[in-house]
């Protein structure tokens, strides 16, 4: 009887195994689709996902130092759409910076997260505040470790951690850019993606 239950286990131990590295291999890498594996460890989850408003906006002395000194987590948002007008064609929410990082650049909509904020909310309010649209946070695809734009001519190689998420548009919702961006455009992703920066030609890969 033992050795029938180990056998038994064992098989599926086995299914579960392959079953999860099939789930890994279906989403390349990236997070289960609706899944940012976000916990919250502590007996007092309140005053973890609580953010106060004096720590919603930091003075920009104290926030240089901060990433001269330390690793900032960030999101950046890859804002996908049904083209409304033409059938079968997915198309990504790209900006045109008007602040460093990216000044100039087209770009993924993005900043800081805020304490008490996981990966998804942070995404959603990133992509409203910046855009004005509202959508569905569904996948972690990828974490990058970009330059931050607080690089001095003393201090060098400051950092951000972007963990790079993709949010599903909501129907009706309608483009309106805050003073981050000057301008918007849909790039079709079955288009020539090749020619846009690399940093969000590797994010339209996963796609």
């Amino acid at each position: 009887i033992g050795v029938a239950a180990f056998a038994a286990g064992y098989a599926v131990a086995s299914l579960w195994q392959k079953a999860g590295r099939k789930k890994y291999r279906d989403s390349a890498g990236a997070s289960v689709e609706g899944e940012d594996h976000s916990m919250f460890y502590d007996e007092d989850i309140v005053s973890l996902t609580s953010i106060p408003d004096r720590k919603k906006f930091l003075p920009s002395d104290f926030y240089g130092q901060m990433v001269r000194d330390c690793i900032i987590c960030c999101v950046d948002c890859v804002v996908v759409r049904n083209n409304p007008f033409k059938k079968n064609t997915r198309e990504c929410l790209l900006v045109e910076r008007s602040d460093e990082p990216a000044k100039g650049l087209w770009w993924l909509p993005g900043g800081r997260i805020f304490k008490g904020e996981t990966f998804f909310t942070a995404a959603l309010r990133k992509t409203q505040e910046e855009t004005g649209v509202e959508g569905r946070a569904l996948q972690v695809l990828v974490t990058f470790f970009p330059r931050s734009s607080w690089d001095t001519e003393i201090e060098k190689g400051t950092q951000t951690v972007n963990v790079v998420v993709f949010v599903e548009l909501k129907e009706g919702s309608q483009v309106i850019l805050d003073d981050t961006s000057e301008r918007y455009r849909w790039l079709p992703l079955d288009g020539e993606i090749e020619d846009e920066d690399k940093y969000v030609y590797v994010q339209l890969q996963r796609l």
